[in-house]
């Protein structure tokens, strides 16, 4: 039986008493031995280290990442190297995916692996060579972002892409990222001394001023890695570049250089699902909704990576179908759009910064459009977990009273009242709901309540002005019905005098008022009409009345 591959864990470590344990718990069933690199600590580090068993050895801090690293390598005894840095977590499902790797490791010594990293707070992922043959030749290479790749390519050594997730904690200070993106810069500069035309040293470098907000200096050292070997040895990396020269040139507002760059590298990948995705960008920011979405029909959002550049796969596949919706609704296919936001909604979910609310609202406007009331119900209940507000209730009382569901519209409209109780919309629909019921003392108190809210429209006060006639109408008071009126007159600034001699010149005006509003197509004006026909009802019953006196005398 021939025995199975041996693999070392290989780390450099400064100060790390904090995050080495988690580190070494979750890997150290996996590794046959701990090889640990310090470089300087003053902490417990060293001590972690030795209760996990590892073997301890020191090296002077020389500005250089890959020298630590390969000092590092020299004490591994294994035929594997796996490399971990101390906020790396591997969860316990990888771990499983992680152990089936090893035993398939082939003795030969002769492949490569790269692992899947994905950096906690920017939720970037990106595959890694983590691990690689125990060889005295393969050696990192590169004073910052370190790397045995090259070397790898040189000796012809194929990597493969394995789906096992590491986790990299990393640091969500600001103030710590910027210190370290100015210790790379440093590390960098010097690299770049040595190696001049080194295409990937560009790369990182125009990455970083682009990190610490120096755009010029990026875009220099972006143009310089847009080099023919750069694209004949890594394209993944060419078009990383290329994108991020393009993203500089638009925050410039730069649009037709960065237009032209972005058109080129299509040229260059026609096929590529990145540069096709901020192609379709760029159409849809140009209001081209048409060529926008045959560009996104073009491509398949599982496959938005660069391999080695780290990307926000899950943001970018958000975006995809957010930007995709965003076509379908302005092309007029309202039910595709509907569908794609709710995929845009599904991959939100996997996205902690992302303003979920906003989708959620989307959803349910456009199942409003297409009247599936139900499934606009759903999506405003979900936005009402994340933000209970005013607006939400009030659009899903409304909906509910779509639905003739009047207790659940009553109650919806008092949660928006509970929250803010000058809510015109939903004072207003609640005051529509107590009239249908006979309520009238309630109703009343809602619509006098809207007169005197602060800042509020002519508009809504005069929809409250024509149910409050109602109300007092239909309780006989009409001499707070003929104050309404007048209000009323005054707001639509029409030609009456203000002199009502009789309830038959009360009730045409009704008539008049509902004609105009029906004109202007405003649903208030029902309320004119069964204003006017409950008064002519009292009319109906006084004139019964003084008949039937005028008979008996």
């Amino acid at each position: 039986m021939m025995s199975m591959a041996k693999l070392s864990l290989c780390m450099i470590v400064k100060d790390e008493e904090k995050n080495l344990p988690g580190c070494l718990e979750c890997i150290k069933e996996v590794v046959d031995e701990i090889i640990i690199v310090d470089t300087g600590s003053t902490d417990n580090t060293i001590k972690i280290a030795k209760d996990y068993g590892a073997k301890v050895y020191y090296f002077d801090w020389c500005d250089d990442f890959s020298a630590a690293r390969n000092e590092s390598l020299k004490y591994a005894t294994g035929d594997y190297i796996i490399w971990l840095d101390a906020d790396d977590r591997i969860e316990k499902e990888e771990i499983e995916k992680l152990i089936e790797l090893k035993n398939r490791l082939p003795k030969a010594k002769n492949e490569a692996y790269a692992l899947k990293i994905t950096n906690f707070y920017k939720e970037e992922t990106c595959y890694q060579i983590r691990i690689f043959p125990n060889l005295s030749k393969i050696r990192f290479e590169g004073r910052v972002h370190e790397q045995v790749s090259s070397v790898l390519s040189r000796l012809k050594i194929p990597t493969h892409l394995e789906d096992i997730n590491i986790l990299h904690l990393g640091y969500k200070n600001p103030y710590i990222n910027r210190k370290k993106g100015e210790r790379n810069l440093k590390l960098l500069l010097e690299e770049l001394k040595a190696n001049p035309n080194n295409w990937m040293t560009h790369y990182f470098l125009g990455q970083t001023y682009k990190f610490l907000g120096e755009n010029e200096q990026a875009k220099l050292h972006f143009k310089n890695t847009l080099v023919p070997k750069c694209k004949r040895d890594n394209q993944f990396v060419y078009i990383a570049a290329g994108i991020s020269f393009m993203e500089t040139l638009l925050e410039e507002g730069r649009k037709k250089e960065a237009y032209e760059t972005l058109f080129n590298l299509e040229r260059e990948f026609p096929q590529n699902a990145v540069v096709k995705f901020f192609l379709a960008k760029l159409y849809i920011n140009e209001d081209q909704y048409e060529k926008g979405l045959n560009t996104l029909l073009a491509v398949n959002p599982e496959k938005l990576d660069l391999l080695v550049i780290p990307i926000p796969h899950r943001l970018m596949n958000f975006e995809y179908y957010l930007n995709l919706a965003r076509c379908y609704e302005k092309l007029g296919y309202l039910n595709l759009a509907t569908g794609a936001y709710e995929m845009a909604y599904e991959s939100a979910k996997k996205v902690a910064f992302i303003n979920k609310e906003k989708i959620l609202g989307k959803i349910a406007n456009l199942f409003i459009k297409l009247k599936k009331y139900r499934d606009a119900i759903k999506y405003l209940k979900e936005r009402l977990k994340i933000n209970k507000n005013e607006i939400s209730y009030t659009l899903l009382g409304i909906i509910y009273l779509l639905e003739k569901e009047k207790e659940n519209a009553k109650q919806a409209f008092k949660s928006a009242l509970m929250i803010n109780p000058n809510y015109f919309q939903a004072k207003f629909h609640l005051a529509e709901l107590y009239i249908e019921e006979n309520n009238l003392l309630e109703a009343q108190a809602l619509l006098e309540s809207i007169i005197f809210l602060p800042d509020i429209d002519e508009k809504k006060k005069l929809d409250a002005y024509l149910m409050l006639a109602f109300v007092y109408a239909v309780r006989y008071e009409i001499e707070r019905c003929v104050l309404m009126v007048n209000n009323v007159i005054k707001g639509l600034g029409l030609p009456y005098s203000g002199v009502v001699h009789s309830l038959v010149d009360l009730i045409a005006i009704f008539i008049d008022i509902g004609k105009i509003l029906q004109g202007k197509s405003m649903p208030v004006s029902q309320f004119a009409f069964k204003t006017a026909l409950q008064l002519t009802k009292h009319l109906t019953f006084l004139r019964t009345f003084n008949a039937d006196n005028r008979y008996k005398n």
